[in-house]
Formats: structure tokens, sequence, C-alpha cells
């Protein structure tokens, strides 16, 4: 019984700026606000940092497979010129 467990997780090492350092704890303290009243989740900063990371990676993929044409966040043809 009891709980399952989760994927693997590796512990890296980022050297950031103070100011990136902020800006992860304001996405944070969002997150924590707005959770609602039956999320029982506890965010940490990995969340953070997991969440931009499949971003980016989200965007590179779409960007790499239409050769730019599309956005890889939203799918919107790009304004590129050919």
């Amino acid at each position: 019984m009891g709980r399952k467990p989760g994927p693997v997780k590796h512990t890296k090492v980022f050297r950031i700026t103070p100011d990136d350092d902020n800006k992860i704890d304001e996405i944070l303290k969002y997150w924590q606000a707005n959770r609602g009243f039956y999320n029982v989740k506890a965010y940490t900063r990995s969340d953070v940092i997991g969440q931009a990371v499949r971003q980016y990676w989200l965007q590179q993929k779409a960007k790499h497979e239409t050769d730019g044409k599309y956005c890889g966040i939203c799918g919107n043809p790009t304004r590129r010129k050919e």
C-alpha cells in the first residue's frame, strides 16, 4: 500500500543570476497562491524549472520540424519572410 513512487529525478546544478532567481521565486509564489482549494500539491523550484525546460523543448522541436514556419508555443504561422 502507500504512495506510488514518481519518476526518477536526477540532481543537476545550475548557476543563475539573482534576477533569474527572483523570477523563479515570483512564479513559484504565483503558483502557490493560485493552486485552488482542492489542490494540495506543494510546488517546488524544480517544478518551475521543469516546466520551463519542457516549454523550451516543445518550442525548439516545433521550430525544427516546421523549419521555423510555425510557432512552437501556439502553433500559429510566424511572420517570417521567405
